[in-house]
């Protein structure tokens, strides 16, 4: 008989750090649940064969990949990070930037949403090129915010026969097919995440950080417009443990001495990194950002009502919007407040 596992989407290891003293469960509250339950991190976020690979044998899947090079490395420059409180050299940086990164891509919400927005792609390309009995297509990544091109990647071409085959992939594996570009999508924002200033909020001893299903979320300091990371105005969020979390913003004035380093041949300077510590008004602030922002699931150490309250609202999560403009389809994230 097939052999099945239980996936972890969110490092139960991870999940640890917002354990209360002396406790070994967590507390976990539902969207739209009337009452939370308590479980230990090895049972929470997970789901049976979510890394299971396509065409593989049943026990294959990309979770002994993750625990190799990027959980036991990230989670330990997580670590190493809130022990020591000094500013990561650059293997460090990395090592949890690729962490964050991965965090942010391997949640069923946003694999979910990159499942539709590829399959919508293939949809659109072989529809045209069936239109006009063409043989390959040009693809351009172009990323966008506020209807302003930002970011370019290098056109490829590739054939009809290859998007078919792609086609027929995303059809015999419509929960797995994701899983190649899921990582590749990770490597990519592991290079954002290095290059972008970090400060580190830590929690008086009164107070404590809570986390989510969707730990990585982003913040803005203008309202409205598209929910993009190359906005001037982004914030990344991630809490590390109930004691510290991380915002990650962008740093022009870095950005230059790296622009300028890098064309002298002699890069050294590393993006800035602080500590600072916040109010208990200020974590309960930030609480509620990651409630909101949760997917289906938050975990805290604690057992607290209005977790509970927060958690019958809808998530503030965006939901893309998929659009196809002529030989162009892509997908835009918009928000709300």
């Amino acid at each position: 008989m097939p052999t099945t596992r239980r996936d972890h989407y969110v490092q139960a290891r991870y999940l640890d750090g917002f354990l209360a003293p002396s406790s070994d469960k967590l507390w976990c509250y539902g969207r739209k649940r009337a009452e939370p339950f308590s479980a230990i991190p090895d049972k929470l976020a997970c789901q049976r064969d979510f890394y299971r690979c396509p065409n593989a044998s049943a026990d294959t899947n990309l979770e002994s990949f993750l625990d190799k090079f990027v959980e036991a490395p990230g989670l330990a420059a997580l670590r190493k990070l809130l022990e020591t409180r000094e500013a990561p050299d650059i293997e460090n940086r990395i090592q949890l930037a690729k962490y964050i990164a991965f965090q942010e891509m391997r949640v069923p919400h946003t694999r979910e949403v990159n499942r539709q927005h590829a399959s919508q792609s293939v949809n659109h390309m072989l529809q045209r090129l069936r239109e006009k009995g063409g043989t390959s297509a040009v693809v351009q990544n172009i990323a966008l915010a506020e209807g302003v091109e930002v970011k370019r990647a290098e056109s490829f071409s590739v054939t009809r026969e290859k998007i078919e085959a792609y086609e027929k992939e995303i059809a015999d594996n419509p929960k797995s097919f994701d899983l190649g570009s899921m990582v590749d999508l990770a490597n990519d924002m592991t290079t954002f995440y290095a290059t972008m200033r970090w400060t580190i909020l830590l929690a008086r001893p009164n107070a404590a950080f809570i986390t989510s299903d969707c730990p990585v979320f982003r913040t803005f300091r203008e309202p409205g417009g598209d929910d993009a990371l190359l906005r001037p105005d982004c914030s990344v969020c991630c809490p590390l443990s109930s004691r510290a979390l991380l915002v990650l913003d962008h740093d022009l004035e870095y950005l230059k001495v790296c622009m300028r380093e890098t064309a002298e041949g002699n890069g050294k300077t590393l993006p800035p990194t602080s500590f600072r510590t916040i109010t208990d008004a200020g974590v309960a602030n930030c609480n509620r950002r990651i409630a909101d922002y949760s997917h289906r699931w938050c975990f805290s150490g604690l057992k607290d009502a209005w977790i509970t309250v927060a958690m019958q609202h809808p998530s503030k999560r965006r939901a893309p919007e998929f659009f196809e403009q002529g030989e162009i389809s892509g997908v835009r994230w918009r928000r709300t407040e």
